[in-house]
């Protein structure tokens, strides 16, 4: 549990609240959709993520928060709570892993986050920009998934990746490993994972793209 509070900042009580979700990991599902932003000289110069979590994790995230009267949230509401997870996601370094054909990139800090809420679920969005925006004709891979498998990250159905103002003939695709059946996984398996193991990344799709 307070792995959850670390990483989404959520107030305490979730065992007994949510007691499923204490007993198995993963303990929060997201689907996710990302889009490799390109700059006037086909450069690439970030990574835009947009990630929603599951309506139980949601529900929970808000709890006691105050709705409006369409039965949604404010921007008082959620700008301080997208805030607060971002913040909170920066030890983590936002699960976001960029590399190029010969090295890892850096990226800066999330710029343009925001939470919004639709059908019960809330979505966090922001951009990691870059440090040294990349030419164009290198490959890029990107790997989106949390170490401890505390969290699940999935693609969405469709419209799961976008190039933004790519060169012509830049390519993208998702590559997904064989689904790997973690039913026989015992609890103290995923309680000593840590953010170095390889675990997650071995389960993860991945984000590949080719340029001419």
């Amino acid at each position: 549990m307070r792995r959850l509070l670390a990483v989404f900042s959520i107030v305490l009580g979730l065992v007994l609240v949510l007691p499923g979700l204490a007993q198995a990991h993963p303990h929060v599902w997201v689907v996710m959709r990302s889009a490799l932003v390109y700059g006037p000289d086909g450069k690439l110069t970030g990574v835009k993520q947009e990630w929603t979590f599951d309506e139980a994790f949601s529900a929970f995230a808000l709890q006691g928060l105050a709705r409006q009267a369409d039965g949604t949230y404010g921007d008082d509401v959620l700008k301080p709570l997208a805030e607060v997870n971002i913040s909170s996601l920066k030890e983590y370094e936002y699960f976001v892993t960029a590399k190029s054909a010969t090295s890892r990139l850096r990226l800066k800090d999330p710029v343009d986050y925001y939470l919004t809420y639709k059908d019960d679920a809330l979505t966090l969005h922001f951009t990691l920009p870059l440090v040294k925006p990349l030419p164009a004709s290198s490959q890029v891979s990107i790997d989106i998934y949390d170490p401890t498998y505390f969290v699940a990250f999935e693609f969405a159905p469709k419209d799961a990746v976008r190039l933004v103002d790519a060169p012509a003939g830049c390519t993208e695709k998702v590559i997904s490993p064989p689904r790997m059946d973690t039913s026989n996984l015992s609890e103290d398996f995923f309680e000593n994972l840590a953010q170095s193991s390889a675990f997650s990344a071995q389960i993860a799709d991945k984000i590949v793209v080719n340029c001419p």
